[in-house]
């Protein structure tokens, strides 16, 4: 349907009106003259003269109206721009109109609007239970009090043996929860705190020797989100599938919803992942069996430079430190591909073992190397239908931890080389792990094998998978890790629930100086390890901050754009965790849990029923050929490459957790829980809160150009009226005077004066017709002729 404006509108009906403007002057005096007959009285012909000679038909006819011959000059100049004016006029009233057009604007001042909860009617809406009123709780290891918590242990002797019984005390106490509650919101109070996200699905649970209830996860997935892309709003969460990342808001809008929608800008916390990733410059290769079999023909490890091209300085192989400055995740994934590259050389015997002086490499370029991870038999399941990632480098030999010389793929191996070589790498890349002290250095970095999408080499789409036919696989080593950061979100709302809600931008926020920084906060667990204990952290305010009381909580502190959050993340994490995405931990912590859990999830992707697998969501591409296809697309280089681990990571996050701060409504870290039912109601909107919004308005606005014709048809009219009142004040011209004119070419009259000269005086118009204006007189081609005489005949006697 084409799109038109009022002003095109307004300009079609005075077209149109211009055109019956032409045709009615035009039509009627062809209908009358076909009533009027040859005879009729002296006004009669007066009156018909001027409707007849200010039609059209003058000019149409070429009469002697508008004849130019034997007439002065300036009567003709005057005529002709009297018929410009006209045509000029009619031009202005057509192009005028043309400029008119309504738009939907911003006003220059912003208006204080109330928000209310909307509800999400998508999968994530349906799936997300009511909130529970659940207290935040955690657990530091057997027989230790996390801090602000109470340990009560009680003792009696039973014979020569002590009994004792623990009461612990897991919930976080209000004066822990109000420093990072209170500080987020003194930063911006659309930020959420680490107390503002929970468990999107849930379970209620109780731990033998602890006080109170709890909840635990119960994660289940609710929706596929990683072919979307862009941003997508889900209940609770603002879900960033184009880069990657979580931002945490209990969706809100401005109630009633403005006619023509309205922005506002909100300050939101995202928590992303980071990854980096190099190429191994090795490829897995093979071809289809020609009778479709599972199996594959001659799959092979070959060297695209991996090998043959391997620096032969190794980088330091101590592990990589972690903290909150630099943590060069590319170098960290550089080193874990050389360090693997020279394992697997090592296990080849194509070099020796002293990496510091390494003297020979019997590899060229191109060499091939069987390898068996695709039989059914094999732990390591690869094939050109899915893509694959593990914490176990070197796993495509598929190697055991035990120390034999001759293990799979019956290859010699010398050196002795298994899995407990390859595990080393992973410590090396990580940093972190389960021993590392609990504090703001100890920041999470996971790193991981990632087998592509394979591609076919033989030209044909990758996305047919014909008998016998070449492919693929490359190998990448990655390097990840989660940080929280603020983003500003401009929203724009326009209709009713969530689907009327959009993100116009989500930008890094930009801090005017160094004061403005965030000011984040990091417990400082002291002697705990992180195998037992999470620090909490958040924003404590801005970096100027000088009434934050930390005390007697420990509390690290650094003022910077984004934090690295804590965690650990090494090859026995799944053996830990099980099958689940989000762990059983005994504790309702999810802000300092969910994190690491979803990066353990997107590096070890694998497919449905594999060993490995942790259920739920199918992230291979195996059960979705659309997602396997844009795996192929970002498996063809390392730099898009590792957005494959930030998708997988950002999809189970959403699943795992939601937020629950937001405008108008109250937050898990307020406490006021104990009515909701569907993480905000209209009823339990707690405080009142006007928002600042900018509200769209619809305005009227011209284009100025159209205005051409009128200045023009101005200025004309100004000139003649000055032209009219400069004459009109000489003397020579006015009423008196027009009126001698009209009188003297009234053809009634002048007939008159002929035939009745002695009666036709130069009276007003109703003495006239009063004297001879009634009379009647016949006009013919042949003569005039009145009441029976002839003028033409009485002329010729005289």
């Amino acid at each position: 349907m084409m799109d038109i404006s009022v002003g095109e509108v307004s300009g079609i009906i005075a077209a149109a009106v211009f055109a019956l403007q032409l045709l009615l002057p035009l039509a009627i005096p062809g209908i009358l003259i076909a009533f009027i007959s040859e005879e009729n009285s002296l006004v009669t012909w007066s009156v018909l003269g001027r409707f007849l000679h200010s039609s059209f038909w003058p000019s149409i006819l070429s009469t002697d109206t508008v004849a130019a011959a034997g007439v002065p000059r300036h009567v003709n100049a005057i005529s002709w721009f009297q018929i410009v004016a006209l045509l000029l006029l009619a031009i202005a009233s057509i192009a005028t109109p043309l400029g008119l057009h309504d738009s939907v604007e911003p006003p220059k001042s912003q208006t204080k609007t109330q928000f209310g909860y909307i509800l999400d009617d998508s999968p994530f809406g349906y799936g997300t239970p009511p909130r529970a009123d659940a207290p935040f709780s955690r657990n530091c290891g057997s027989g230790v009090a996390c801090p602000g918590s109470t340990l009560n242990q009680t003792c009696h002797k039973v014979g020569s043996l002590d009994i004792c019984t623990s009461e612990y005390d897991s919930n976080i106490p209000e004066t822990l929860r109000a420093l990072y509650r209170d500080g987020a919101t003194s930063f911006n109070p659309s930020v959420s705190s680490i107390f503002d996200i929970q468990w999107r699905t849930y379970r209620n649970f109780t731990s033998a020797g602890t006080s109170g209830w709890s909840l635990q996860s119960a994660y289940r997935q609710l929706s596929l989100l990683i072919l979307d892309g862009d941003i997508k709003l889900v209940e609770g969460l603002l879900v960033d599938m184009d880069k990657g990342g979580i931002g945490f808001r209990n969706h809100t809008a401005p109630q009633p919803s403005p006619i023509y929608g309205s922005t506002w800008t909100e300050d939101i916390l995202f928590i992303q992942p980071e990854t980096q990733c190099v190429s191994l410059n090795l490829t897995v290769d093979f071809e289809l069996q020609i009778d479709e079999s599972s199996e594959v023909r001659n799959p092979r490890l070959t060297d695209r430079g991996g090998f043959s091209a391997l620096p032969r300085t190794s980088p330091s192989l101590d592990a990589s430190p972690n903290g909150q400055l630099n943590l060069n995740l590319k170098e960290r994934a550089f080193k874990a591909a050389w360090y693997n590259n020279f394992l697997t050389l090592m296990y080849f015997n194509a070099t020796d073992s002293d990496w510091t002086n390494i003297s020979r490499i019997d590899v060229a370029e191109g060499a091939a190397f069987p390898i068996t991870v695709f039989s059914q038999n094999s732990r390591v399941n690869l094939g050109q239908d899915i893509v694959r990632s593990s914490t176990e480098f070197g796993d495509y030999l598929g190697l055991t931890n035990a120390a034999s010389r001759n293990q799979s793929n019956s290859y010699a191996n010398p050196f002795g080389i298994n899995a407990r070589n390859f595990s080393a790498i992973t410590n090396m890349c990580a940093g972190s792990s389960a021993s590392s002290l609990a504090n703001i250095n100890s920041t999470i970095v996971g790193c991981c094998l990632l087998y592509g999408a394979a591609n076919r080499t033989d030209g044909v789409s990758p996305l047919i998978a014909d008998p016998g036919s070449p492919w693929s696989i490359p190998i990448y080593s990655c390097a990840s890790t989660v940080k929280a950061t603020v983003r500003t979100v401009k929203f724009q709302y326009n209709g009713t629930g969530i689907k009327a809600l959009k993100i116009n931008a989500a930008k890094p926020k930009t801090y005017q100086d160094s004061k403005s920084l965030p000011l984040w906060g990091v417990e400082d667990l002291q002697s705990l390890p992180l195998g037992y204990a999470q620090p909490l952290w958040g924003v404590l305010g801005t970096s100027n901050s000088t009434k934050i009381q930390t005390s007697p909580y420990n509390i690290s502190k650094i003022s910077q754009e984004s934090l690295y959050l804590p965690g650990f993340l090494d090859q026995y994490s799944q053996l830990l965790n099980g099958v689940q995405p989000v762990p059983i931990t005994g504790q309702n912590l999810p802000g300092v849990e969910f994190y690491y859990q979803a990066l353990a999830s997107a590096v070890s992707i694998n497919q449905p029923g594999a060993t490995g697998y942790q259920g739920f969501a199918d992230y291979s591409g195996k059960t979705s050929l659309a997602l396997y296809a844009k795996w192929q697309k970002l498996s063809s280089s390392a730099d898009s490459a590792s957005k494959i681990l930030d998708l997988v990571w950002t999809d189970v996050a959403a699943n795992a957790v939601v937020g629950t701060k937001g405008w108008g409504v109250s937050s898990s870290a307020s406490g006021q829980l104990n009515n909701v039912t569907k993480r905000a109601s209209e009823g339990n909107a707690g405080q009142k809160i006007l928002v600042p919004i900018t509200i769209y308005q619809r305005r009227i606005r011209y284009r100025i150009l159209f205005a051409i014709p009128a200045f023009i048809v101005l200025a004309v009219t100004a000139a003649i009226l000055c032209s009219v009142s400069v004459l009109t004040a000489m003397g020579r011209t006015g009423p008196r005077r027009m009126r001698k004119f009209l009188d003297a070419t009234s053809a009634g009259r002048i007939l008159g004066k002929v035939l009745w000269a002695d009666k036709a005086g130069g009276g007003k118009t109703n003495d006239w017709i009063e004297d001879v204006g009634t009379r009647r007189v016949r006009i013919t081609t042949d003569g005039i002729s009145a009441e029976g005489e002839s003028l033409m005949n009485e002329a010729e006697e005289i």
